[in-house]
């Protein structure tokens, strides 16, 4: 679930949390500081959250607003800069905080470079297919394998669709009378004997019982009926909660991210509950995650910090430090392919689909010992991303995905933006594209 959207360039950053990361805490101060008029103190809590988070695009676009407005050309064009190196599309030149800065032959030069993003990438190694006769939120796609036919969970509709091996129409899998919450994450099982779903309540879904965070759990289901065979909830404890990823791991065990409280959960093998595994309180909006080859490191994306890879034995987070020509800020789901990680980033324009080396990315402390400091510590690392895929005509609204061999599947147009706000009327039936790219 997309509660922050890293492409709205604003100062009106209003999440609460128990104990919010430092670099959270400043975009708020900055905000209230823009409220009071207050310029300097604006720029000077951007500047340090662009120490902390320095591939935060929201951050220097604000510097480059602010710097321009007080003069300062040459600071404005560097903020500007840093974003087209990080490869994200925004309109500068419709934006009157820039004003003083038109007549600038630098800024004439980014101006139109930064409206236009990155080229498009990926097309002549894509595959698309489409469903037809849509009316929910297709989060996730997932494959068999043996039969080639597809599922796909919906987060509108709270179900779980099936269809033929070339997409088309679809047929319900799960019945209505299990009531399932919105669906997310789907997976089999490694004997596919489970079709296993992480399910949480969400505003957008049908029913009268919509609610974000009011139940998430992870759901087992029979993979030869579509019968739920058993729930494993969060716990009530008065906070609320969103499953929206999960993960087996080689021993069977179930990590599952927590989009609104700052926890990953487990679920041990032939376990009857739910166990918190790591909180953290620099955890702000838990989406996708992975594992590494060898099983020692757990990577979690986190939609507004970016990248964390959890020592899975020590339970030690640290942070990924994205590569000057990229930005591991808005990124949904994250897969383990040979090499590294495919990452979905839907909370940057342009989105994109990532390939990222984890063991070549630099790191930073976070913690008490980055709030202190007010700075990161950075190991001496090479850090490596690429585009996969980005600016496909179809690539809107990107979801979840699905590896199976040599390619990555995954929701191209899912129709979140279509329910948020929520439409006078429901949306006429449509057509929702699934697209395949040869992982390389």
């Amino acid at each position: 679930m997309r509660l922050l959207t890293a492409a709205t360039f604003t100062l009106t950053f209003t999440l609460t949390l128990c104990s919010a990361p430092r670099h959270v805490t400043l975009m708020q101060e900055a905000g209230d500081a823009a409220r009071a008029g207050d310029t300097a103190a604006v720029l000077a809590k951007l500047e340090e959250m662009a120490v902390l988070r320095p591939d935060y695009p929201r951050a220097h676009l604000n510097i480059a607003m602010y710097r321009a407005q007080a003069g300062e050309s040459d600071a404005a064009i560097a903020a500007l800069r840093r974003m087209l190196e990080m490869g994200v599309r925004v309109n500068v030149d419709g934006n009157a905080a820039f004003d003083s800065l038109r007549e600038l032959p630098a800024f004439q030069e980014l101006a139109p470079r930064l409206q236009s993003g990155p080229d498009p990438v990926g097309a002549s190694k894509a595959a698309t297919f489409a469903l037809t006769g849509v009316t929910g939120i297709i989060e996730s796609c997932l494959r068999d394998p043996e039969s080639g036919a597809w599922f796909f969970g919906d987060v509108r509709n709270r179900c779980i669709w099936k269809s033929g091996p070339d997409g088309g129409a679809l047929e319900k899998f799960t019945s209505d009378e299990d009531a399932l919450d919105g669906v997310f994450r789907i997976t089999f099982s490694a004997d596919r004997k489970t079709l296993w779903a992480s399910t949480s309540t969400v505003g957008v879904m049908t029913g009268d019982d919509a609610e974000d965070g009011k139940r998430a759990a992870i759901v087992a289901i029979d993979f030869e009926t579509g019968s739920v065979r058993e729930r494993y909830p969060t716990p009530d404890d008065g906070r609320k909660h969103l499953i929206g990823d999960f993960i087996i791991a080689s021993d069977g065990a179930i990590f599952a991210t927590d989009s609104m409280s700052p926890v990953i959960w487990r679920l041990a093998s032939g376990a009857d509950s739910l166990e918190p595994w790591l909180k953290n309180d620099d955890f702000v909006n838990l989406q996708g995650l992975a594992l590494s080859a060898e099983g020692d490191a757990l990577y979690v994306a986190d939609y507004t910090n970016g990248i964390w890879r959890i020592d899975v034995a020590e339970k030690t987070p640290t942070l990924l430090v994205a590569p000057a020509s990229a930005t591991f800020f808005g990124i949904d789901g994250i897969y383990a392919v040979p090499g590294g990680i495919i990452a979905v980033q839907n909370g940057v324009n342009p989105q994109r689909v990532l390939h990222i080396e984890p063991h070549s990315c630099r790191v930073a402390a976070c913690g008490d010992q980055a709030r202190s400091s007010q700075a990161t510590t950075l190991q001496d690392h090479e850090s490596a991303a690429r585009i996969v895929t980005c600016g496909l005509p179809a690539m809107t609204d990107l979801a979840l995905g699905h590896v199976s061999g040599d390619s990555f599947h995954f929701v191209a147009d899912s129709g979140w933006a279509m329910f948020d706000p929520a439409p006078e009327k429901a949306p006429e039936p449509r057509e929702v594209t699934i697209i395949s790219i040869a992982i390389e």
